[in-house]
């Protein structure tokens, strides 16, 4: 006997077998199929009685209850839906002040805010020093490292808490105005 020919006596075999216990389950399944339908159709007799019975109570008042029974089943179920998230949530990115701003979001607040640089997007580190001085104009600097320490933006105004307040309520302004929808595409 070559290869293929024990290959179809198998896959023969395999296909009686089979269909041997196809044919098995068949009345097994029409029983419960034949008890479901029993089931439901003594469902649908029992809802029948109880609807066509007399009641002492008038037919608007039933009304009335059953609608406000829909208006709760509505409104939970309304309730229990789950929310959107909001669009901001996915504006993580931006430039601002001439540097590459990342933050997260926790709830609706801005979390982990800090700048990259816009050419090799290495973290910046600042320099506060001026505010120190008295003689020199507050101001913040953020420098890269990997750029031959260059100034990649300066933040006129404080130290390094205002300036990162600088750029977190500019992001913010972005999300009230909608402006950030653009930085998002």
């Amino acid at each position: 006997m070559t290869e293929s020919q024990s290959h179809s006596v198998r896959n023969g075999v395999i296909a009686t077998v089979l269909g041997g216990l196809i044919l098995s389950a068949i009345p097994y399944a029409r029983g419960l199929l034949l008890s479901l339908i029993a089931w439901v159709w003594s469902g649908a007799v029992w809802a029948r009685k109880t609807i066509t019975l007399s009641y002492p109570t008038p037919g608007w008042l039933l009304l009335l209850i059953g609608l406000f029974a829909l208006y709760g089943a509505v409104c939970t179920l309304f309730a229990l839906r789950p929310k959107k998230e909001p669009l901001h949530k996915k504006y993580t990115e931006d430039i601002i002040y001439g540097a590459k701003w990342r933050w997260s979001w926790v709830g609706s607040n801005v979390s982990n805010l800090w700048c990259y640089c816009p050419t090799c997007d290495a973290t910046l580190v600042y320099d506060d020093s001026s505010c120190r001085s008295r003689y020199e104009p507050s101001k913040t600097d953020f420098i890269c490292e990997r750029c031959n320490g260059k100034v990649v933006t300066t933040i006129q105004g404080g130290n390094k808490s205002y300036a990162v307040g600088a750029a977190e309520r500019e992001l913010l302004r972005k999300v009230r105005t909608g402006e950030y929808v653009a930085a998002i595409q």
